[in-house]
C-alpha cells in the first residue's frame, strides 16, 4: 500500500517537532535543577510527575502513575528522585493508609513557575515571526486532524 506523500511529510515534521520540543524542555529543566542547586538532574519524566502533581495541588501517587501510564515502581523511583531534591513531600494519604499523598513543597512550585515561563518565552519567540493569517492556517489543519483522529478512535 503507497502513503501519502503528503501524510508522510506530515509524519516526519510532526516527529521532528516533537524531538525539538523534547530537546529544548530537557535543556530548560537542566538549566534550572542547576539553578536550584538540585543534587542532580531530573529527566523529563520525573518533570512530567511533577507537573501532574502541580496540576493536582496534592496527588495520590497511584492515580499520578495510573494517568502517565507507568507502573508503580517507576512512580516510587520517581518521587524518591524529587523528595532528595526537595522538590516534593509524601505522606500517607488520610482516606487509605495504604496509599501515599505527593504534595509540591515551595521549591517544587518554584521549579514549575520557572519551567512554565521558559514555555511561554520560547513560544513567543518561536511564533513572533508567523502572520495571523499563517497562525490561521495551521490552527485549522491541526483542528481538522483532530476531529478526523477523534472519529478514527471512535471506530
Amino acid at each position: 500500500m503507497r502513503t501519502d506523500p503528503r501524510c508522510e511529510r506530515l509524519g516526519q515534521l510532526s516527529a521532528e517537532l516533537s524531538r525539538l520540543q523534547l530537546r529544548l524542555r530537557e535543556k530548560f529543566l537542566a538549566q534550572e535543577c542547576m539553578a536550584l542547586s538540585l543534587p542532580e538532574t531530573l529527566c523529563h519524566g520525573d518533570y512530567l510527575f511533577l507537573n501532574e502533581v502541580g496540576e493536582a495541588g496534592c496527588a495520590v501517587m497511584a492515580e499520578i502513575a495510573k494517568r502517565l501510564e507507568i507502573n508503580p515502581s517507576t512512580a516510587t523511583r520517581r518521587v524518591s528522585r524529587m523528595l532528595s531534591c526537595g522538590l516534593v513531600t509524601k505522606k500517607t494519604s488520610a482516606e487509605d493508609e495504604r496509599r501515599f499523598e505527593i504534595c509540591l513543597t515551595d521549591k517544587g512550585r518554584l521549579l514549575l513557575e520557572r519551567m512554565d515561563q521558559h514555555r511561554l518565552e520560547a513560544s513567543r519567540r518561536v511564533y513572533e515571526g508567523i502572520t495571523e493569517g499563517e497562525m490561521q492556517a495551521v490552527y485549522s489543519c491541526l483542528e481538522r486532524e483532530i476531529t478526523a483522529l477523534k472519529k478514527l478512535n471512535e471506530e
